[in-house]
């Protein structure tokens, strides 16, 4: 019994001096790419972005750190997707110094910057404009597309090509800017404004559709659609009839033949055109509806509407 014991404790040993030096073998292959501990995007006066997307043509100044361990033995590579902004004979700026980087021989002007990986902490300063074309799209006929994507402010490598940080941010334009500051008042006003049950759901239709022509790029028509809601003048709610849940009940109908025809022909500009034109349509019918249940208010609110919607289109 007293051999088996030993046994089992000499064999635990010999595990543990085995483990022992894995352990340290990945503790440190963890602790040994670079990475980057502080990063803070800000205007060029100084003014922070935090959660706010890029502008197009734009310049933006970036701080970061970055951390190296012990025992990397390639060197890193910084690239930033940002352009060289007017005036700037630079794209990098080292704060301090820092070993890995030869202040004498780099290359700051360049849009990739390679160093020596040199356990320690550099502190890099970035100027860069984000390409004023970088989201033009157009599909063809005199139409502009604007899809918001990311763009990569730095990202950290390898030198064998592993990228071990990529800080991405997303950039809009001007008209995909105007279109969110749209849609964020139309749906306060949906929240707060005390409306007709039925010309709330007309709303909650005409917002979803233009959420679904900005999802494609389409941002005009989606600022043309949000621009027939009016800020006021909506119908007072009043007691419920049968009449007006059969406003209702058409209204879901049409949300919904929007949505299966948008699947099937999201990428026809001309769809879109030909949908606002049935929309507006479908609003007089509504109307007419309106009219015949003796709600005024509910009949000049929806008039209202078809008439934005008109000439948001381009009608009289």
């Amino acid at each position: 019994m007293r051999v088996f014991r030993c046994f089992i404790l000499l064999s635990l040993l010999i595990l543990t001096g085995l483990l022992i030096p894995v352990s340290r073998s990945a503790v440190a292959q963890q602790l040994a790419p670079a990475t980057i501990t502080a990063f803070e995007v800000t205007t060029i006066d100084g003014k922070s972005i935090k959660d706010s997307p890029l502008m197009v043509g734009s310049a933006y100044k970036v701080n970061f750190t970055i951390e190296v361990a012990a025992g990397l033995k390639e060197d890193c590579v910084l690239k930033t997707s940002l352009e060289r902004t007017s005036g700037m004979d630079r794209f990098w700026t080292l704060k301090g110094s820092y070993s890995g980087i030869d202040s004498e021989s780099w290359q700051p002007g360049q849009p990739t910057l390679s160093f020596k990986a040199v356990e320690g902490t550099a502190q890099l300063e970035l100027i860069g404009s984000v390409p004023a074309d970088y989201l033009s799209k157009s599909p063809g006929e005199g139409e502009a597309l604007n899809l918001g994507r990311k763009i990569s402010i730095v990202e950290l490598a390898l030198e064998s090509g592993t990228v071990v940080v990529n800080r991405q941010i997303e950039v809009v334009n001007s008209s995909i800017e105007e279109y969110l500051t749209a849609l964020n008042a139309k749906k306060s006003l949906l929240v707060n404004m005390e409306a007709e049950p039925a010309y709330s759901e007309l709303i909650k239709a005409l917002i979803a559709s233009a959420e679904n022509e900005a999802k494609l790029g389409y941002t005009d028509l989606a600022i043309g659609t949000l621009n027939a809601i009016p800020n006021s003048g909506w119908p007072k709610p009043q007691a419920s009839t049968f009449y007006q849940w059969i406003i209702v009940g058409i209204l879901v109908v049409i949300a919904a033949v929007f949505l299966l025809l948008f699947m099937r022909v999201r990428s026809e500009i001309g769809f879109f055109r030909r949908q606002s034109d049935s929309q507006a349509k479908n609003l007089q019918i509504l109307a007419k509806k309106a009219s015949r249940i003796g709600d005024p208010s509910l009949t000049a609110g929806i008039q209202q509407m078809q008439k934005e919607l008109e000439q948001s289109l381009g009608g009289s």
